[in-house]
This record gives structure tokens, sequence and C-alpha cells, in this order.
């Protein structure tokens, strides 16, 4: 049934919170004919004419109806816009939406706040999706208490609802406990995709506990990435580009317009970039798999996996040797570069290089010789190459490029992200009890000397909790997490939260780690909470959004925020006393911290702050190195690894370079690579049961409802393998069925699977579709970040 697009999709009110987790959605039909595609070099491919191996692929929907409209036709109505913003991704985009009060009071809408400067008042797919997270039919409606005392995946936990007294008075109770027998620490917050003023809660509420186990997901997105930033100039953050300006992008594995931070900027300047200049900005794409991205690109270079430090590196060579590179940035504002300069002109040269990545010696100068020549150009890392065994190595390398060529906090250039100074809150009360554990160590080894640098290490938390450990965990409590769907080896995450012996899931809907709850507590959506946000690196200029319900709360759903205070004044002691003046309520705390900033009524009818401008060629003020410059050879790592007591360091480990990645598998047994990617309509909030992002999930096949293993034409020919087959995808950790999509626009060495899909306990729209990959991905990890590995598996392909 067609969705008129301003009309609601689910009239009715949330059902209880138990779920049939045996419901099946029911399939679509099966796809009838082929796309013919003539026989094509591999490697040369360009994006131009890669595009047309996509045509031609219609939308298939399922058999099922989508959710009913509302019954209810107003005659008459009356309607506003309420500015709030967006969760559904961590860019949290400044949204508006309309709301239509008649019989009853519904939202029906939502658009991009055009005061906001991030993104122009546009905002990406996943925006939409607020109304059915907002209206789903899976809602927890009231807590909910486990009473079958078996834990493990498929095991029905038997929900019992509770009233809010009986659950906080439990989970209260429990917390108490642990802090009277001196065990703080052995609590442990997940912190799953949450506001920015409810994350600063939960870190004030463990603080104030005394555990210092508050695991976030970063290390399964972009850890990597922000390590090697840090070893050139000091800041452990992505970086922000300043997009409007810049005439060249080099895209190593980033999905800038499918699920790089952030998207919905990224979708609005790539406009601005490709169509509102009088020269538009090239863009040179790096992956071995033909992306959204790639396609909408000048270039792609299908790299062999695995191999972009090598690349990053032969490009600096082409630059160094040819003079191409920016001698007055590099003389005044660097440190390191005869060290990195030697590196790249005995080790990496085009034709060497060219055997390892695959791509043409002559490919590589043109490329080198366009960055270097199109100033201001960017060099962007994304997950593609960093998320790998030395994936910070890799990020430090591709990093390095920009300041080869000066495009280091300069108009079209890198630049960085500044921050709001948010009213400051009155010193945390901590007493013996919290003291003492928070200077426990953290069950996720951040800091050890396998995460040397690692702020967190997200992926080991499920092996401590398996081990042996220094205490064992007695208490966890989730915040919109859902980490035994999204990290690689979920059977491991399984085994774990099944051996907790009390577990506290917060959310607005029930999903796969919510199976495991002993209770389960009803979260506001994002369209019913307060908070304040502030965008991720991007944007470079700082902007505040506020998060206000625009209708009134469903259910017995309570903001997140109001949860928390209530957790701490019922522990009390210095735990409530933390709490006391800084506003007693959620929207009471977003008012404290951003009324320094902008009037409380002019934030609620506005819905965005707006910081200065940008400001550039801040040099003796942005590096925070021990020489006060960008480094070729990384001061911040040397000084790490003699304090972490390395009696040796070799000649390249404080410069960027290349190693040869650590597979999962041998070639003999697993030939081909699987790659993993996240499409622009996989939902960041743990859940996928919604049916207008499953209509369209895998846009550049034209898809909804499903996801595949995706298979290079050459490949599939030698495995007798043919479009639409069902298949086996085997790795050395587990097997999963699915059916093969084949096309050219993917390395022949490389299966690709998109994430987001496979899942069992979420809902009608999402249980038992497709598959996760992240079933069969092992488990490995950049030892200096601590970011997991979700690229070096290797798989078989065979019909099932």
């Amino acid at each position: 049934m067609k969705q008129e697009p301003d009309t609601l999709n689910n009239g009715e009110s949330p059902t209880s919170g138990s779920k049939d987790i045996n419901r099946k959605t029911k399939q679509k039909k099966e796809k009838s004919g082929r796309l013919l595609l003539s026989r094509r070099t591999f490697l040369g491919v360009s994006a131009a004419a890669t595009a047309a191996l996509t045509a031609g692929f219609a939308i298939k929907r399922p058999e099922a109806q989508f959710l009913s409209p509302s019954d209810s036709i107003y005659e008459t109505f009356t309607e506003e816009w309420i500015p709030t913003s967006c969760l559904n991704c961590p860019t949290r985009c400044a949204t508006i939406v309309k709301v239509q009060e008649g019989e009853d009071i519904r939202a029906v809408k939502i658009n991009g706040n055009p005061l906001s400067k991030v993104s122009d008042g546009k905002t990406c797919p996943r925006c939409k999706i607020g109304l059915q997270i907002l209206y789903d039919h899976n809602r927890v409606k009231t807590p909910l208490k486990r009473t079958n005392a078996q834990k493990g995946k498929g095991i029905d936990p038997v929900w019992e609802a509770i009233t809010w007294g009986e659950a906080l008075n439990e989970i209260s109770s429990k917390l108490k406990s642990l802090r009277s027998s001196g065990a703080p620490h052995k609590l442990i917050l997940f912190d799953g995709l949450n506001s920015n003023s409810n994350e600063d809660l939960i870190r004030r509420f463990a603080e104030a506990f005394g555990t210092p186990n508050v695991i976030t997901g970063d290390a399964l997105d972009d850890e990597a990435s922000k390590a090697g930033e840090w070893m050139a100039d000091g800041h452990y953050t992505l970086s922000a580009y300043d997009l409007e300006n810049t005439n060249y992008i080099l895209s190593f594995g980033a999905s800038i317009i499918e699920s790089q931070k952030p998207l919905a900027r990224n979708l609005r300047m790539w406009g601005k970039m490709r169509r509102e200049k009088a020269m538009r900005t090239k863009i040179v794409v790096v992956d071995p798999r033909y992306s959204v991205t790639a396609a909408k690109a000048d270039t792609w270079i299908p790299i062999k996996p695995g191999t972009d430090a090598a690349l990053a590196m032969a490009i600096a060579n082409v630059i160094i040797s040819e003079g191409l590179y920016d001698s007055n940035f590099v003389s005044n504002w660097t440190s390191g570069f005869e060290e990195y300069k030697n590196l790249a002109l005995s080790q990496y040269s085009p034709e060497s290089v060219a055997s390892i990545t695959g791509i043409d010696a002559d490919v590589i100068r043109q490329i080198a010789r366009e960055f270097a020549g199109s100033k201001p150009a960017i060099a962007w890392r994304g997950r593609g190459a960093t998320c790998w065994p030395n994936g910070s190595y890799t990020s430090y390398a591709i990093f390095c490029l920009n300041a080869l060529v000066g495009s280091i906090d300069v108009p079209g250039g890198v630049i960085y992200q500044e921050y709001p100074s948010y009213t400051d809150m009155p010193a945390i009360i901590k007493d013996s009890i919290a003291e003492t554990g928070n200077s426990q160590d953290t069950i996720d080894l951040r800091g050890k000397q396998n995460f040397i640098a690692a702020k967190m290490v997200t992926n080991q938390v499920a092996d401590s909790i398996l081990g042996d450990n220094p205490y064992a965990v007695e208490m966890a409590i989730g915040f919109n997490s859902n980490f035994n769907m999204f990290a690689p080896g979920t059977g491991r995450w399984n085994q774990a939260m099944a051996k907790l012996p009390f577990y506290v899931h917060i959310a607005p809907s029930l999903t796969e780690m919510s199976e495991f709850a002993d209770i389960v507590l009803p979260a506001c959506t994002l369209l019913e909470d307060w908070a304040y946000e502030h965008c991720p690196p991007g944007s470079g200029f700082t902007e505040v959004k506020i998060k206000q319900p625009v209708i009134e709360k469903m259910e017995e759903s309570v903001a997140l925020g109001d949860i928390i205070f209530n957790l701490a004044g019922q522990v009390g002691d210095s735990v409530a006393e933390s709490f006391v003046n800084i506003g007693d309520n959620a929207e009471g705390f977003v008012r404290y911290r951003t009324e320094n900033l902008i009037s409380w009524n002019e934030f609620r009818n506005k819905g965005v702050w707006v910081g200065p401008d940008y400001e550039f060629n801040k040099y003796d003020a942005i590096f925070a190195t021990p020489s006060k410059k960008f480094e070729f050879y990384s001061g911040n790592l040397k000084a790490l690894l003699e304090s972490s007591g390395s009696s040796t360091i070799d000649n390249i480990a404080c410069l960027p370079h290349y190693t040869e990645p650590e597979f999962e598998g041998n070639a003999g047994s697993y030939p081909l690579n699987l790659v993993t990617y996240q499409p622009v309509l996989s939902i960041e909030n743990g859940s996928q049961n919604y049916p207008w992002a499953q209509e369209l999930y895998l846009v550049m096949h034209g898809y909804g409802w499903k996801n595949f293993v995706e298979i290079n034409k050459e490949a599939a020919d030698e495995l007798k393998i043919k479009d639409g087959d069902e298949v086996w995808v085997e790795s050395p950790v587990d097997k999963i069925k699915t059916k093969a999509r084949v096309f050219h626009g993917i390395h022949p060495e490389v299966v690709a699977i998109a994430r987001g899909q496979g899942h069992y306990y979420d809902g009608e729209w999402s249980n038992e579709i497709g598959v996760n990959p992240n079933d069969i991905t092992s488990v490995h990890y950049d030892n200096i970040s601590g970011q997991s590995a979700f690229f070096n598996t290797r798989v078989k392909v065979y019909k099932a």
C-alpha cells in the first residue's frame, strides 16, 4: 500500500512488551530475469562505466502489508512545527517535526531545521524513520521482569509486566549492594547510541557510583582513525573537513554519502561540491567495493583489501620525489619529515606498491600528481581502510598526505572541530567507595600492553566477562545498546550476556541484547525525549541542537535522563549528592547546561544555537604534540611506547608504514576476503524494525527487505554460481546461508555483505530477514587503538 509522504503509517498504540521471537516476516517474491553484462577489464572500471551495472533492478516488496495508517481522518485540525533533533545516527541532526492536532495529537512529518548550518536544513533518509520509531508496534509498554532464570539466544525470558516502583526498587537494591560490599567496579554501563546530554549523565553516574566500566561502541567504529590523527597532531578524534571549499577528495574506504559521519552534512556538501561550484570538486574513491560513494565519484580504484597504507606511502613517494609537496608548511610546521621522506623513497616506489595493491604504477603516479596539484585537497580515511589490524598506522599514513600538501587548517582542507562551552557542572562528589572503584582496571583492558593508546576496546568486554578477570562482573545496565548484534564474533557476546548475574536493559523497544535482561525499562524515543546535542567532527564550527518532546510520551515510557536522575536518588549517599543542583530532571538538566549559550525560550523555539565562524591557520595552537607541530615521526607514540616498557623501539614504529595484514583463515581453504558495510538505511539505534528503512535497504542494487553476498562475476563463474543462487558463506568462525548477488562492482578476491540485517529478536519487520555477517567475522584488533578488525576474515562461498 502506497504511503502518502505526510501521513503516518501506524495509527495504533504500542503493544505489550512481550514478543514472539519466532514470528517470521513474509519474504518477497524472487527476482525474475537477470541483468545482462558485457565482460569488462576489471581494474579499469570507472565510476561512470559501472553505474549501469545496477540499472533495471526493481524494488521488491514483501507480501505482508505495511503498518496500517490511522483510521481517523480529521475534517479539521491544527498543526505546528516543533524543533527537535534526530538520533538515528551519531550526527544528531537538527530537525523540525510537523504535529497535527485533531481528535488526538500526532507527529506526521520530519524535516531538517533550516536554522542549522551543519545540515543546511536537509536530512538524510534515516531521519524520516523517526516516525516509525515513535509509533513502533514493538515498543515496550511497561517495565518488564524476566521470570525464566535460564538465559541464552532463543530462550524466552517469559516477561512479566511490573510497575516502575517495583523495577527501580529492585535495580537500586542491587546497586546499593555493590557499593556496600565495596565492589562498585563490578558494574558495567553499556552506552549505545545516546544523546550527548544523556552520555554526560551516564558518565557522571558511573564516576559518582565508582565504576570505570562505561563501555561504548566507539571501538566498533572509528578508533583506529582517531589514533592515526593522534599520532600526527595529538588529537584523538575524527577529522573535520572544509568540504565546501576543497578541490579534490581522495577517499580511502570512506563511504562519504552512505554511512560516514556526519552523514547529512556530507550529503549536503556533496551537492555543493558537485553541482554548485564553478569548478566542481574531483572525487577519487579507493575501495574494493563499488559503493554508493564510488558510484557518484569521478574515479573508482578497486584496491586489494588491507593495502591502503602501502598506497598512501607510494603517493607520498611520488609527491616527495617530484617536489610536489608544500615546502613552506613542511619546513615551518612539521617535524620528522626526513625520516618519513627516507622511508617513503626507499620502500614505497609505485612499482613495488603496484604488486601489493593491484593498482598500476602509472595510476598511482597520476593520483599523486592530481592530489598534489589540486590544492586544497583532502585525503579522507574511512572504516574500510582503518578497521584492520594495524589500522592506526594506515590512518596515520593517509592523514600525513594532508600535511604533505599543506591541507592542514586551511580553507578546503582538514579543520579542527570546535565544541560548545556548556555550563560547567559542579564537581562530582566521590566517597571512598567511589574512589576505590574508579581506581580499578577497566574490564576492556584499555591502555594495557595490547591496546596501549586505546580509549575503548568494546569487543574485548565479551572475552573479559567469559574469561579469568581480576574481578567478576555482577551487574550491567545497557542504555540503547545492542553489541551482541553489531560486534564481530556475536556468539561470544551471547555467551557473555547469558553469564551476567543481573542485566538491566533500557530502551524504547526490545532488541537482541534485551533478550538477556532481567529487567527492561521503557525509555522515550527521540521524539519524546529531552536532551542537548552537538555534532561529531565534520563541520569545524560548533552547533548545539535541542531534543524536546513533540508529543506527550507514550504509555509508561520515561526520558532516559529522568531514569538516571531517579536511580542516582535511590542509590543515595554521594551518588545522589552528585546529581543535586544540575537541573533535577532531564528537562532541567538540558536547560541548566545550555542557558549560558541561548535563552531557554529561544532554544525551544529555534531548536539550534550556532557558534562563531571557524577561524583557520591556528598553527601556534592546534598541535598537541611534543614538538607543537605536525609530526611525521610521532613523538606521542614514542613517549607512550617508552612509558609502556618497550626497551627497543623499531625504526619505523613511530612512522606511518604498511604491514601485511593478518587474516583469519588461509587463502587455500578460504580464498575470498569478506568485507562488510553499512547501507544508508541501516538505522543505528539497535533496531531495524522499520518498513520505510527496509523498503529500499540496498539502494545500489534496488533491493529492500534483504541483504546478500556480493561476488565478482569472474569469481562467481569459477564457482559456477549465478545471480540469485542460494549459497553458503563460510569462514573459520561459522557459516551463514544467503543469496548471491553477482556483478562486476567488487574486487575479484572479495565478497561483501551489508550489515544491519539478520535480527532475530527485534520485531515483525526485521526478524529473520537477511543475515548478520558479524556472525562469521573473526575477533581481531588494532593493537594501538583497540579498534575491532572487521575486514580480515577469509571465507569460501559455495552453493547451498
